[in-house]
């Protein structure tokens, strides 16, 4: 029983009495909530905020560790003086520096950036730089119908008359061509609609057909017209025939067929030409004509809003990927559940709701049933707000779709906010995404996108802390062992400055679009730290250690006591150079496959291989090194390689353990069929 402003007077008149203005109207209540900040942060701050605590806290810990080990072997050995212990303490706070990866605000701005060009390119404009990434994290997204899912073009799906079917583009001549032509108050123009956008499917069908309505109203005149109300749901304009008189009726199908005084069993004929388009969520328009006192039914016209093309399978694949879609529109349940139905969603009883059940929820009762619903109808900006605030308390990542203003509060207040390209401005500014081709598509895209960049920081993090773990490691073990600390102070910054520097970032910058089938999306209480990660890390880590403090304890490689040192160095830096390329795949698939997709990685390693060897032999002063013979190197090259034929093996035999173990799970499946069968 009230008017919003903003609203526009389609026809008749009306006079409005003003009950709230500005801030207090319900156009200036969906502003200010536009206007509200978000009450919960990015989940990429979140997890960066959590990484950076745990690096710290793990730095310190080691470096505080090493310094009071260092400080007993000084003790044991006699060695106490200030000097000593000035060595040990700068030896420890370098450590710290080592322990922390400086690269990471610089490959965490680096990639966003570079992938807010590549989806700019893809159709999607990014204005936040964090979206990039956190639209890898939706879990859910909560789209709304009209102008998202649909066309938001009403259009003649068929027309049933005369006992047989037409499509819209063989629309029938005579009484209900004429019909739809002069019983209308729509016009056509520049390819828009104005007035009944019912009326106007009708007028493009006639279009389509070939049949110029604009001909058949001037060749028409017009005596009398009843208008279409609500209560009555029928049109009818009189109008001048050949042989007299002739009325045009148009309107819900049960009151035309009341009109004309059909027998049940023509109804129920006619009811089941049409129930497989009702179901479907058209919209049924019936037709008759009164001449010379006698009413004819002429046909059912079924009009619908169509799906966009390839929606069903954009809506698929969200499933595939673990995403769950959920549709929050103002249209009625009957239709709403239809376009659910179409798009492959379930639409069970507890699967639809109203937005007054909705309202009616308290917030846990609304957490509980959430997890169900696929469907919300007669949804309003405080329903899809209430649902979307109740879906990140759930520790959901959510993203909302739509186009209208009335989608702009719950855009502005979801982790992701994503507006059509054709939508309207004020939704646009409250979002984070703006498709340029409305396109659901481009969402599934812009998904792949982030789900990269979650990979490439943890590509990055396992390399930077497979470095500093194998760095503690080996510096505890000679510390225990009675030998000195292998690495000085400066050759600890050397190491820091070649492996946080550009070979790092190069791994941060993988480039590779993921097939989103089968894995799901990163939680939003999700570390970038993953366990798999860290037994990996420790895995290389002890390996490394392992095999250079062999190389200490029995020369196997038969250097000479003043080369034992630069080998170790050696040693461990190329060891890490293999660890690269391990760390280029963070799930069990193989790191070689399309190594040289990375070239930057690649050049990196070339020159990193070369500098190292630079160094040492011809500036042995830097490091307190001693040249070493070509065979030297590729022995040292050859011993590293062994890390990454480890990564390979274990991964190899994971992918080997889990197709055995899927395809008993495959043939138990069949055979417990094969048994209820």
């Amino acid at each position: 029983n009230m008017v919003y402003s903003g609203s526009f007077v389609a026809e008749g008149r009306v006079c409005f009495i003003v009950t709230a203005v500005g801030d207090n109207a319900e156009i200036g209540k969906v502003a200010l909530s536009v206007g509200e900040e978000k009450s919960i942060s990015a989940p990429l701050n979140e997890k960066l905020d959590r990484l950076g605590k745990f690096i710290s806290i793990f730095g310190l810990a080691c470096a505080g560790f090493v310094f009071v080990l260092s400080l007993i072997r000084l003790i044991v050995l006699g060695n106490v003086t200030f000097d000593s212990v000035e060595d040990v303490f700068i030896q420890s706070i370098v450590l710290i520096v080592a322990a922390v990866p400086e690269g990471l605000p610089t490959t965490v701005a680096i990639s966003l950036t570079l992938n807010v060009v590549k989806l700019a390119k893809s159709n999607a404009l990014i204005k936040k730089l964090v979206a990039t990434e956190t639209v890898g994290c939706v879990s859910v997204i909560c789209s709304d119908k009209t102008g998202t899912l649909t066309q938001n073009k009403m259009l003649v799906d068929r027309v049933f008359a005369g006992g047989r079917s037409f499509d819209s583009k063989h629309f029938v001549s005579g009484h209900l061509a004429t019909n739809a032509a002069v019983n209308s108050t729509a016009e056509l123009g520049n390819g828009e609609v104005y007035g009944s956008k019912t009326e106007g499917a009708l007028l493009l069908a006639l279009s389509e057909s070939g049949i110029d309505y604009k001909k058949l109203r001037e060749r028409t005149k017009i005596k009398d017209v009843t208008p279409f109300s609500s209560q009555e749901k029928y049109m009818a304009t009189t109008v001048e025939g050949e042989g007299g008189a002739v009325t045009y009726y148009k309107g819900a199908p049960e009151v035309i067929f009341s009109i004309c005084g059909l027998e049940k069993s023509k109804i129920a004929e006619i009811m089941r030409e049409i129930d497989a388009g009702l179901k479907a969520g058209k919209r049924a328009l019936a037709f008759a004509h009164e001449t010379g006192g006698v009413k004819y039914y002429d046909g059912v016209a079924l009009i619908g809003d169509k799906l966009r093309g390839g929606i069903e399978k954009s809506v698929r694949s969200c499933l595939d990927a673990g995403v769950k879609v959920k549709i929050l529109t103002g249209d009625s349940l009957a239709t709403a559940t239809a376009i659910a139905a179409q798009l492959g969603l379930d639409t069970c009883v507890d699967c639809v709701a109203t937005a007054d059940e909705i309202e009616s929820l308290s917030d846990e009762k609304l957490k509980q049933r959430l997890t169900a619903i696929t469907v919300i109808a007669r949804s309003t900006p405080k329903t899809k707000l209430k649902v979307v605030t109740a879906l990140q308390e759930m520790g959901e990542v959510v993203a909302v779709t739509g186009d209208g203003v009335n989608d702009a509060p719950a855009i502005r207040h979801a982790d992701i906010g994503i507006s059509m390209g054709s939508g309207s401005e004020i939704t646009k500014m409250a979002s984070d995404i703006v498709l340029l081709d409305d396109s659901f598509e481009t969402i599934l895209t812009a998904i792949s996108f982030g789900r990269n960049i979650f990979d490439n920081f943890q590509r990055f993090i396992t390399f930077q802390l497979t470095v500093n773990l194998s760095s503690i490691a080996i510096i505890i073990t000679y510390l225990v062992l009675g030998f000195e600390c292998p690495f000085s102070s400066t050759c600890l910054l050397w190491l820091n400055v070649i492996m946080d520097g550009p070979l790092a970032l190069s791994l941060g910058l993988e480039n590779r679009k993921l097939d989103l089938e089968g894995h799901k999306p990163v939680k939003r209480n999700s570390d970038i730290l993953s366990k798999r990660m860290l037994a990996r890390i420790a895995i290389h880590s002890v390996f490394s250690c392992f095999i250079i403090t062999l190389q200490q304890l029995y020369n196997f490689m038969n250097v000479s006591p003043e080369q034992k040192p630069t080998v170790t160095i050696t040693l461990f830096v190329f060891f890490q150079l293999f660890n690269a390329i391990n760390c280029r795949e963070v799930r069990a698939q193989s790191a070689l496959i399309n190594i040289f997709n990375n070239k930057l990685l690649l050049v990196m390693l070339v020159l990193t291989y070369a500098l190292h060897i630079t160094i040492v032999s011809f500036a042995p002063s830097v490091f307190d090194t001693v040249p070493l013979g070509a065979g030297t190197y590729l022995t040292i090259t050859a011993i590293c390689s062994s890390v990454l034929a480890l990564s390979e093996g274990y991964k190899w035999a994971y992918r080997a353990i889990k197709r055995k173990f899927s395809k008993k799970t495959a043939k138990f499946a069949i055979m417990n069929k094969s048994k209820i069968a």
